[in-house]
């Protein structure tokens, strides 16, 4: 159970007039995002040894001052939600261990290789871990008969 996500009914932005439909929001560090449609990829969710990775199309969700009502962004992001090892780098970690390393090849023209492959690899708005009330999620991590009662609410039961 992930706290930084609910599940939602909303309208169509398509189709204000069809059924609701069931969409996502992620909440990242204070800032919310709602999916757009299905995942754009989530095979790896469905195998009991993956890191249950699903990625979706997303919005950024604004409060309108005084109306208690929300409008999304005219922008379009990625969101990619996965269970981390713990020895894991995240994805923007690696990244940059990349262009580090590139940049110390000399290329054409004055150019380093970091800086011919950028265009080739996303812009990170976020990356994240997910915490709980300032701790660490650490129920990845930890065995399926685990138990410790100083953990409550971060070890799923």
């Amino acid at each position: 159970y992930d706290p930084t996500v609910k599940r939602q009914q909303v309208s169509s932005p398509n189709s204000p007039n069809s059924p609701p439909v069931i969409a996502y929001e992620y909440e990242v560090e204070g800032r919310r995002y709602l999916t757009e449609g299905g995942p754009i990829s989530e095979t790896a969710a469905y195998h009991i040894t993956s890191r249950a990775t699903r990625v979706w199309l997303v919005r950024e969700i604004f409060n309108r001052p005084g109306d208690g009502k929300h409008s999304l962004s005219d922008d379009y992001f990625v969101l990619r939600d996965a269970w981390l090892y713990s020895d894991a780098k995240l994805e923007s970690e690696i990244r940059n261990d990349i262009f580090e390393r590139l940049s110390k090849i000399a290329a054409e023209e004055g150019k380093t290789l970091a800086d011919a492959a950028k265009p080739y690899f996303m812009t990170f708005k976020k990356d994240w871990r997910v915490e709980f009330d300032g701790k660490r999620d650490i129920s990845f991590e930890l065995p399926l008969d685990y138990s410790d009662s100083s953990l409550t609410g971060l070890v799923p039961t």
